[in-house]
Order: structure tokens, then C-alpha cells, then sequence
């Protein structure tokens, strides 16, 4: 049960005016008591129902309410005003003069009720729709008198009386009910074409459901004493109806604004007026052809113009839309097609349903042949840890956007980086699919590759530079081994054969210590002729076989300018806990001057 529908069933109002109206309306339908009794109680009642229109109609005024539904509600509770005003005269009438003769409206109570109905219709014809151009506006009328044509007719062949000379109270009375049908068969087509109704469907069906059933009563119903009990128990009950409407409204609360509120591309009211005017031609015409025929085709014929003029007036409007549609597809087929970034859909379950052209231009691929294949097929394996979360994020929740970096496969087995930006779009009805916007980011990203690198390497070694070097020992989380480097005697290399002398024997070194440090270790220049090794996860054992393959190389001289020169250097080594990259430093330091000065002496 929706918690409107649980609030309209605890609400006491409701409760209170459905149980004394059912009451009521058996009372009356029953013929209890006398035809004067019925008729007294009738118009003793009325007046009251009517404050109570007033009373309810107020409060709803009270609510936080747009200015337009605000006067729509104001308008009900004056009308619920002349309403008391009518049958109060009719209620003094019914107790001078009791009896079914005073079921008939007196000539106030007929003026006050006209005077009512014109004022409801003229708020209505004045109420704002969300009709904002002037075609919108222009089918809301031709929906609404084709409508009313068909009301009209079948209020005709239904409710006046086919025969003359009835007296001229009972045809003020079906007069007036024509007219109230009228009225609500307008409200209808009003609260559904026209966008901004002013009250909602739980609060309009019963007032709507009053106006017919208040019409009907006055105008089929004859008001003798034959009929009075079902004539004054159907109008009773249209009058406990039309006190519901605005109660309902002020328990479900206000309608919803106009601006949120969705529009169907279509009615069918004109066409639902058209078949029930069909329907009816079969029992007129089995009557012969008469005054009523001709009042039939002729309302067929209005509606079936009017059906043809608004069916017209949407061709041409689709006409108007297609050249627009058609214009936009060119202009962004022209866009996509000379777009330098890749546009590409793709379906819940992960094929490409769509690339633009620009995917030839940037991965050489034509694009029907990536049509429904996986878009994780194109992707460099080692991006996959950087695409698939993205995607998981992607799904998460509608509308979710994710930009993320990775690597495609050009046709000629190349990667390129691509930028991309996706959105999760699946929950739109013409997309359905995840849609991405990739712009070529390799130069760039080569570029931000060189410049991490220079940052972080030795420009003439191409091994780590300091920076790096105690960052990764910083960082490390496991015990390890650091091998600290420095050449003998290096000085005079530079003094004897000049720095690019120097320099070659830097690089034949780094090669070496290099080629001697084994993975996942990390061979570094920290300045001048001094080196370092990062061993994570060693011992002192593995250190020192470091060190001694290491040496070996270093056994072999270095070839500069074709000179055989022989280098030697000093190793120190030393393992500890993570957490200390200082004194693993020092106590590494110290070992390989340690060494220095034993080589020195012997």
C-alpha cells in the first residue's frame, strides 16, 4: 500500500464524510419516510455540504502552493459560496412547499449554479499549462473541442429529452446538469492535456465523478415522485464527492510542479471521443433515421475534422523534427568524423558498439573491424590494473564519470596513450552503453616519462641518481643490504687523461655494477666516482657475492682513447633492519674505508 493511499484511509474526514454519506445516500435511495420528509432532509443537507466545500477548499488554500493552483482552490471555495447561497432558497422552498415538486430548482438556486459554472469554466480556460509555443497551444484546443464536440452530442442523445412539453422546471434541471456534465468532460481535458493541472488525480476524480454524476441525476432523472429517492440520492452523493476532492488533495499533498512533471508525446482523447460517437451510431440509426441522426454525423464530422486537423498539424511538426534530426546527425557526423579524439560506446557487456573514425587516425584500426569486439582486447596488459577498477567505479552508479590513462594497441603493434574520459550512461534510453572520449596522450606521455627519468637518474651513467636511491631505501619495509662504491686512485685518471677520460671509465663502471647487481636490486651513482647498491630482501651473504662479482669485472681494465686503463675499487657492505637508512649507510661507509686503508698497507 503506498503511503499516500495509508494516510487517505486514517485520515478522519475522510472516514467520516464516506460513512455518513453512505448513510445518507441509502436513506434516500431506500425512500425512507415521506416524499416531504426526503425532500426537507435533502435541502437541510445540502447547504451544509456546501460549507463544507468552502471549509476544505480553504484549508487547501493554506498549503504551500504555487500562485496559479492557489487561485484555482480560492475559485472553488467562492463557487462552494453561491452553492449556499442556491440551495439555502431551495431548502426554504422545500419547507414552505414540501413535497417531489421541490426537487426542482427555484430560479435563484438555477442562477446561482449557472453563475458558479460559468466562473469555474472561466478559471479554467485562464489556468497557465505548460503549453509554452504556440503548436503546443494549438493542439490543446483541437484535442479539447474535439472532446467536447463528442460530449456534447452524447449529452444531447443521452440526457435531453427526445419528446416535447415537459414542464419547464424539469428542463432547467436538465439544462443545468448538461451543463455541469459539460463543465467536468472540460475539467477532464483540461487536467490531462494541458500539463499544469491544479490538482491532483486522487483530488480530480472525485469532483470530476460529482459533475457527472450531478449532471446525469438532473437530467435523466425525472423529478416526480416516481424517481425523487434515486434522484436524491444520486445528487447527494455528488455532493459528498465534491467535498472529497479537496480533502484528498490536502492529505496527498500538492500537485507536483509543472516544470517536473512529464508530458506524453501523444493523446488519445480526441480519437477515444471519435469511438465512442461510432459506438452510439448503430442504436441511433436503429430508431430510423431521425433528428438525432443528424446531430450524430454532424458531431462526427466536427470531431473527425478536428482529428484530421491535429493529426496534420504532428506531420507536419514530425516533418519539421526530422529535417531538425537529420540536421543535427550531419553536423555530428561532421564532428566525429573530423574530430581528432576517439569517440567509442561501449555495451554492458564490455564490446565496443560504436568508435568514431578518428580510430583509424590514431590506432590505425579501421572501425567496423573493432565493432563488437572486447574493449579490453586493445588494452596493454599492464594497464589492466589501472582500466578494469576504473570500470568497477564506472558501474557503481548511473551517470558516474571516471578519467583514467592507459595503453592501445596501434595496428602495427605499437601502444599508444590515450586519455580518457568515460561516463556511465546505460540508464539513457538511446545510449545504453558506457560512453568514452579518448585524446592521443603519447608524445606527452613519453615526454613526462623522459623528465621522471632525468629526475631521477644520472645523466651521464643512466643509473639512479641520490634522489632516488634514498628515497627507495627510505621506503623499503624489509630488511636489506646497501653496497657502497668508490674507485681508487680515480683522480688521476682525470689529471693524466683529461675528464672525457674520466667520464668513459664513470659509464664502463656503471655498466658493471650494473651487470652485476641482481634483481630486484638497484644500482646507483651518488656523486663523483662513488656508487651504491640497494639489495632489498639480502643478507650479508648474497651482499658480499654482489661485491665479489662486482670485482671480478672490475679486473678487466677500461678502454679509452685506446689506451688499456686498469681501474680498481673499494666495496663496503653492510645488512639491517628497515628503518635505519642512515646508520645502514654509515656502518656500509665505514667497511669500505675499511677496506681502502687495508689495500693501502699491504
Amino acid at each position: 500500500m503506498s503511503p499516500g493511499l495509508a494516510a487517505v484511509r486514517r485520515d478522519p474526514w475522510v472516514r467520516a464524510l464516506l460513512a455518513a454519506g453512505g448513510v445518507l445516500v441509502l436513506w434516500f435511495l431506500l425512500g425512507l419516510g415521506s416524499d416531504a420528509a426526503q425532500v426537507r432532509l435533502f435541502w437541510s443537507l445540502l447547504p451544509v455540504t456546501d460549507l463544507l466545500l468552502w471549509h476544505a477548499s480553504r484549508r487547501v488554500t493554506r498549503m504551500d502552493l504555487p500562485a496559479d493552483t492557489r487561485r484555482f482552490w480560492r475559485a472553488v471555495s467562492r463557487t462552494s459560496l453561491l452553492f449556499v447561497l442556491g440551495d439555502a432558497s431551495q431548502t426554504v422552498v422545500a419547507w414552505v412547499r414540501p413535497g417531489a415538486a421541490a426537487a426542482v430548482p427555484n430560479a435563484l438556486q438555477a442562477g446561482a449554479i449557472l453563475v458558479g459554472v460559468a466562473y469555474m469554466v472561466w478559471i479554467m480556460l485562464t489556468h497557465p499549462g505548460r503549453l509554452l509555443t504556440r503548436a503546443a497551444r494549438l493542439r490543446f484546443w483541437l484535442d479539447a473541442a474535439s472532446v467536447l464536440v463528442g460530449v456534447a452530442v452524447l449529452a444531447w442523445l443521452l440526457l435531453l429529452p427526445a419528446q416535447t412539453g415537459r414542464p419547464v422546471g424539469a428542463l432547467v434541471a436538465q439544462l443545468l446538469g448538461t451543463a455541469i456534465i459539460l463543465v467536468a468532460g472540460f475539467a477532464a481535458v483540461k487536467l490531462i492535456l494541458s500539463g499544469n493541472a491544479p490538482l491532483t488525480v486522487a483530488a480530480a476524480a472525485p469532483m470530476l465523478a460529482a459533475g457527472v454524476l450531478q449532471g446525469a441525476a438532473g437530467s435523466l432523472v425525472s423529478p416526480g415522485p416516481a424517481h425523487l429517492d434515486v434522484l436524491l440520492g444520486a445528487q447527494f452523493l455528488s455532493s459528498v464527492l465534491l467535498v472529497l476532492g479537496p480533502r484528498l488533495q490536502e492529505v496527498c499533498g500538492p500537485p507536483v510542479p509543472a516544470a517536473q512533471r512529464r508530458s506524453k508525446p501523444y493523446s488519445l482523447l480526441p480519437y477515444t471521443t471519435l469511438a465512442g460517437m461510432f459506438a452510439g451510431l448503430p442504436f441511433v440509426l436503429s430508431d430510423g433515421v431521425g433528428a438525432d441522426t443528424w446531430i450524430l454525423l454532424g458531431g462526427l464530422f466536427v470531431a473527425t475534422v478536428l482529428a484530421v486537423s491535429r493529426q496534420l498539424l504532428a506531420f507536419a511538426e514530425n516533418a519539421v523534427l526530422v529535417r531538425e534530426i537529420k540536421g543535427q546527425e550531419q553536423r555530428m557526423s561532421s564532428l566525429l568524423a573530423h574530430s581528432t579524439d576517439i569517440t567509442s560506446l561501449v555495451g554492458v557487456d564490455g564490446t565496443l558498439t560504436y568508435v568514431s573514425p578518428a580510430t583509424e587516425r590514431l590506432l590505425g584500426k579501421e572501425p567496423a573491424l573493432v565493432l563488437g569486439t572486447p574493449v579490453v582486447a586493445h588494452i596493454h596488459p599492464d594497464d589492466l590494473g589501472i582500466f578494469l577498477p576504473a570500470m568497477a567505479q564506472l558501474r557503481s552508479a548511473p551517470d558516474a564519470t571516471v578519467t583514467y590513462q592507459v595503453r592501445y594497441a596501434h595496428a602495427d603493434g605499437s601502444w599508444r596513450w590515450l586519455d580518457v574520459v568515460s561516463r556511465n550512461l546505460l540508464h539513457v534510453p538511446g545510449v545504453r552503453a558506457y560512453v568514452s572520449n579518448a585524446r592521443d596522450a603519447t608524445q606527452a606521455r613519453l615526454l613526462q616519462d623522459e623528465l621522471r627519468h632525468q629526475a631521477t637518474h644520472d645523466g651521464l651513467t643512466g643509473l639512479a641518481n641520490r634522489a632516488l636511491f634514498d628515497a627507495r631505501l627510505a621506503a623499503a619495509d624489509s630488511p636489506g643490504a646497501v653496497l657502497l662504491v668508490d674507485l681508487d686512485d680515480f683522480k688521476l685518471v682525470n689529471d693524466t687523461y683529461g675528464h672525457h677520460a674520466g667520464d668513459a671509465v664513470l659509464v664502463a663502471v656503471a655498466e658493471r655494477l650494473a651487470a652485476a647487481t641482481p634483481s630486484p636490486g638497484l644500482a646507483a651513482r651518488l656523486g663523483g666516482d662513488e656508487f651504491a647498491v640497494l639489495l632489498p630482501d639480502a643478507d650479508g651473504q648474497a651482499a658480499a657475492g654482489t661485491a665479489a662479482r662486482f670485482l671480478a669485472l672490475m679486473e678487466a681494465p677500461v678502454r679509452v682513447d685506446g689506451r688499456l686503463l686498469p681501474i680498481r675499487a673499494s666495496v663496503g657492505f653492510a645488512e639491517g633492519p628497515p628503518g635505519d637508512p642512515d646508520g645502514l649507510l654509515r656502518r656500509a661507509d665505514a667497511e669500505m674505508y675499511r677496506l681502502k686503508r687495508m689495500t693501502r698497507v699491504s
